[in-house]
């Protein structure tokens, strides 16, 4: 019988914590529908974006037009999250250029309603470069050309990137490999060689897009007034094979230039050592010969390796540089071996830290030229917010890196001029407490 009641016991403790359990599911379900009751149409698409669910979100965007029909960021949302949906997710089925004119007409509407919407014209470039690079893909240049030129002519490359752009590009050494961080950079940079023939010596590579084969291929093949080739000595084959790859941190000894070798004074024997890492891993347990201890899968990614491949078929033969817009998660490690030369870092066979070889302070000093910055204070009027920051941050983190030169070599004049100029040309009331940091390092 004592048996009997303690199994009793034993049951009833858990109905009652089934039913605290229940209670509380229902309370959460009643808390969330009342949540999202209280949340307009608008709020729940962004609530449904961010949890990736783009259909729902964009399903729940015209349901909020059909309220509101004169609210510019329901169109930029709508074709912001489209955009989102046709390039940033999962191939989207069904995919034509229908969708892509749905998407043109949406940002078109918000910059109608409101002219000054940055960030809509961002996303309007963005749609354009994304429909730029299908037509690269085709190899057929002339479409490349049209859609920059149909981002200008929307106002899409305000004064102060065109500006950027140009600063960027004159940072590289003739006959450069260019390595851009995202959109902005690499649309800019494309826009002047393409458009406005500027600086056609240097191939422009977005480094986020070294995954894709067709686009590897490309490089290797080069197009006609849009793409300088490159050195990638893999076979068609291999290039269309590319995937993650086994791999295990190794050091990989890349040949250098006679320039470089003359430059940083080097024995004749050097090559620069990269610890090349691996940037997936797996769940699976593995052990490479018997006996070993079994690991985690290590792998190098795609990007990796055809960053990795770029650089050990080029490096000898032409300079390569890094946009300071560049993430450093794509990087493996290079950052080390970076000198700055202003809006972009140039890759040198030596770890730059605590030498000479830090910054050039020849490209710096050419940089902060008056003239090259006449166009810095239309970020103010003409605000993209989603890229606004590299510039706002870019100019000023540059230009310390300069005064602490000139601080410490004791150049005291040149310090004062470079003051005046950021003053004069950079301080302009778009982040007042940055501008006032920036203010008080320079007059330290």
């Amino acid at each position: 019988m004592r048996i009997e009641w303690q199994y009793l016991r034993i049951i009833t403790k858990r109905a009652t914590n089934m039913n605290k359990l229940f209670s509380l599911l229902i309370a959460m379900i009643i808390s969330m529908t009342v949540f999202s009751q209280n949340l307009s149409l608008k709020e729940q698409a962004l609530e449904q974006f961010k949890a990736e669910h783009y259909n729902d979100a964009i399903n729940l965007l015209e349901q909020a037009l059909k309220q509101s029909p004169d609210d510019a960021e329901i169109y930029f949302h709508l074709g912001c999250f489209n955009h989102y949906n046709a390039y940033d997710s999962r191939p989207l089925k069904g995919y034509d250029f229908v969708f892509t004119e749905r998407i043109f007409e949406y940002l078109d509407k918000a910059i109608e309603l409101n002219p000054n919407y940055g960030d809509a014209k961002y996303f309007y470039s963005a749609e354009c470069g994304s429909l730029a690079m299908n037509e690269m893909q085709n190899y057929d240049a002339e479409k490349v050309k049209y859609y920059y030129e149909l981002a200008f002519k929307k106002g899409t490359f305000p004064k102060w990137l065109i500006e950027y752009g140009r600063n960027m590009l004159s940072g590289c050494g003739e006959n450069a490999i260019l390595f851009t961080g995202g959109d902005a950079d690499f649309n800019i940079c494309s826009y002047l060689q393409i458009c406005k023939n500027f600086r056609t010596d240097v191939t422009v590579i977005p480094i986020g897009l070294t995954d894709r084969p067709w686009y590897v291929s490309l490089l290797k093949k080069g197009l006609e007034n849009t793409v300088r080739r490159i050195n990638i000595d893999l076979t068609e084959e291999q290039i269309m094979d590319i995937r993650p790859f086994k791999w295990r941190e190794t050091n990989i000894f890349i040949d250098i230039s006679p320039a470089d070798r003359l430059k940083f004074d080097l024995a004749e024997d050097y090559k620069m050592k990269w610890a090349v890492v691996p940037d997936l891993q797996s769940y699976r347990m593995h052990s490479k010969i018997e006996g070993e201890e079994p690991t985690r899968r290590t792998l190098l990614s795609p990007q990796r390796a055809i960053l990795l491949q770029i650089v050990e078929d080029n490096f000898s033969e032409r300079p390569i540089y890094f946009s300071i817009g560049a993430d450093p998660s794509f990087l493996g490690g290079l950052e080390v071996y970076f000198q700055n030369c202003g809006l972009v870092n140039r890759l040198t066979p030596i770890t730059t830290a605590d030498t000479q070889y830090q910054i050039d302070v020849a490209k710096l000093e050419k940089l902060f030229k008056a003239k090259n910055l006449t166009n810095y204070k239309n970020v103010k009027e003409n605000n993209f917010p989603r890229i606004s920051g590299t510039v706002v941050y870019g100019y000023p983190s540059i230009l310390l890196k300069l005064a602490n030169y000139y601080r410490f070599s004791g150049k005291e004049n040149a310090l004062k001029q470079l003051t005046e100029l950021y003053k004069n040309q950079l301080k302009i009331g778009f982040n007042e407490e940055y501008e006032e940091y920036v203010t008080k390092e320079l007059e330290k």
